[in-house]
């Protein structure tokens, strides 16, 4: 696996750089932000659950990372401005984000519907992202790909100097809000990718690979672990056959 080669040449290629994970209680969001502190990373978890959250914080700190807990209600435009301030106020940067994020049924969905269109109407979301062609119907139809555009509108503000975004299994209209994502933001030093399938180990190695410099010419992108391959994308033939 590629982030096998990134560790080995740096035990800790995220030394110094803070990553916000979203969807952090448990799964693959636990697993990814476990990851990212033995990396060298500082580390925000966020979820609704405070008590699997704290739990978390607290395994990090005893391992020697550094990590925060914010109960945070994902699906609240309102919430998750606060969460990237706290984040901002504890560590005083925001490098990467990783989210595992939807409308998750905690809130009245009439309210969930307001909250995560205002984030995909608002001008600061990157226009492009939300309105191009691929993305037309998101804010009305996915409620997956609105928690996405709710959250990277607030990463993606707070990254002054570039930084890495990495969606989880993000599903058909994650994918196509990752990639328009990735295009209104081509040149300026921040990248958004999609990582699909693969148990939470593979993913969280592959959230690290992405975070760290050695994938800085990926972006656009959905990736499979173990392979790392672009999925739907075919493997090309050797010579011959």
């Amino acid at each position: 696996m590629a982030y096998e080669a990134v560790h080995e040449a740096s035990p800790e290629p995220l030394q110094g750089r803070t990553v916000l994970v979203t969807g952090a209680a448990g799964g693959a969001g636990a697993a990814v932000a476990w990851a990212l502190s033995r990396a060298g990373a500082s580390v925000v978890l966020a979820a609704c659950d405070a008590e699997p959250l704290e739990e978390q914080a607290a395994r990090i700190g005893a391992a020697g990372g550094h990590a925060i807990a914010v109960r945070t209600d994902l699906t609240d435009q309102v919430a998750v401005r606060r969460l990237v301030e706290q984040t901002l106020g504890a560590f005083g940067r925001l490098d990467a984000a990783c989210n595992d994020t939807a409308c998750s049924g905690t809130c009245d969905d009439a309210a969930c519907d307001a909250s995560c269109d205002a984030a995909c109407h608002d001008a600061a979301c990157h226009d492009a992202a939300c309105h191009d062609a691929a993305c037309t119907d998101v804010a009305a139809n996915d409620e997956r790909a609105r928690g996405l555009a709710l959250a990277m509108r607030y990463e993606i503000a707070s990254m002054r100097t570039g930084g890495s975004i990495v969606n989880l299994a993000p599903g058909p209209a994650g994918i196509a809000l990752t990639r328009a994502t990735a295009r209104q933001l081509a040149g300026s030093g921040i990248r958004v990718n999609a990582v699909t399938a693969g148990g939470p180990d593979e993913i969280a190695g592959a959230v690290v690979w992405l975070c760290s410099d050695a994938a800085t010419h990926i972006t656009g992108e959905t990736l499979t672990p173990p392979s790392l391959r672009p999925a739907n994308r075919p493997r090309k033939r050797p010579a011959g056959r």
